[in-house]
């Protein structure tokens, strides 16, 4: 009964303890490989109509850091964020306008609500 006991309690403590995971840099080969596949899909028409905004901020993430990493090719990486944030911009410009909100915005905007 005890060993019974003592083996739930152990598994109730595994299950349920919050589990860490390690975010580990990417490695050059990675950033180099990925940089060059995303900057091709971002500069294709329609390559990115099947990659989300989560996919898009993911992707702007590593760039980040595969600037410290492969301090070579930083400008390729800077310029692979900086399209990938363009094109999720373009999308809630898209979104705003699509929702009728512009107005909504400028009015704001103007009255100085920024934050």
């Amino acid at each position: 009964m005890r060993t019974t006991l003592l083996a739930a309690l152990v598994l109730l403590f595994a299950v349920s303890s919050p589990t860490q995971e390690v975010e580990h840099a990417p490695t050059v080969a990675q950033c180099q490989a990925d940089q060059a596949l995303w900057l091709s899909k971002i500069e294709e028409d329609h390559g990115t109509d099947d990659v989300t905004i989560l996919t898009l901020q993911a992707w702007q993430k590593e760039m980040r850091q595969c600037q410290a990493v492969d301090q070579a090719n930083h400008s390729k990486y800077y310029n692979t964020w900086g399209e990938a944030l363009a094109e999720e911009s373009l999308r809630e410009y898209k979104f705003i306008v699509r929702h009728g909100l512009m107005d909504k915005l400028l009015a704001e905007d103007a009255a100085g609500q920024r934050r």
